[in-house]
């Protein structure tokens, strides 16, 4: 009889060890799996980073050519004659003929906040992540307003033109000056997620 029971104990012992043992491993599993994933996906953040610094080296020179080029025109009595007859004599000021074609892309982080796998993800970078594309979409949220402002009809009107120009010229310069902020957290992204720009 005690040997019976013995034997039932020992079996009992080894069912639950065995049941505890198999989730622990399942558990490894999927943390090991969870980590890849991270790893891929922050490899993805990284290349999207690098592509949006290539765009912004590009952007950042150009916008302050348009804003020397405008602080020169504003100041032109003709210019301001011409410019409210034409409101398109404006892109004077615009050697590629636009402010901005394409902007920094965020469809990865968007992709990477809403799944559960950002919480493998380090505190440091997931701070830094979150302060560079935030400040992305704050330096290009007037963008829009500004191209709007451009074709109002009373952008170059006789009584709002230069109040427009200058309008439109601060607006410029606060996105200039958030776009050089922005190079920064890059900059130091890059020493956070331990990646170099290409």
């Amino acid at each position: 009889m005690k040997q019976s029971i013995k034997n039932n104990i020992g079996q009992i012992f080894l069912i639950v060890f065995s049941v505890f043992l198999g989730l622990y491993l399942n558990n490894r599993v999927e943390d090991v799996k969870d980590k890849k994933e991270a790893s891929k996906l922050l490899s993805k953040i990284k290349s999207e980073l690098n592509e949006n610094k290539k765009l912004l080296d590009s952007w950042v020179p150009y916008h302050g050519e348009i804003i020397k080029s405008l602080d020169s025109l504003s100041s032109s009595e003709i210019f301001i004659k011409d410019f409210k007859k034409d409101k398109s004599e404006i892109y004077n000021a615009f050697n590629r003929g636009t402010i901005m074609s394409d902007m920094p892309a965020a469809d990865t982080w968007d992709i990477a906040k809403s799944h559960p796998i950002i919480l493998n993800f380090e505190y440091d970078e997931l701070l830094s992540l979150s302060k560079i594309y935030n400040q992305q979409k704050f330096t290009y949220e007037s963008i829009p307003k500004l191209i709007e402002l451009m074709l109002s009809n009373e952008f170059n009107s006789e009584e709002n033109a230069q109040k427009n120009l200058h309008l439109f010229k601060d607006k410029l310069r606060d996105v200039y000056s958030r776009e050089i902020q922005l190079i920064n957290y890059y900059n130091n992204a890059e020493k956070i997620l331990k990646y170099e720009s290409k």
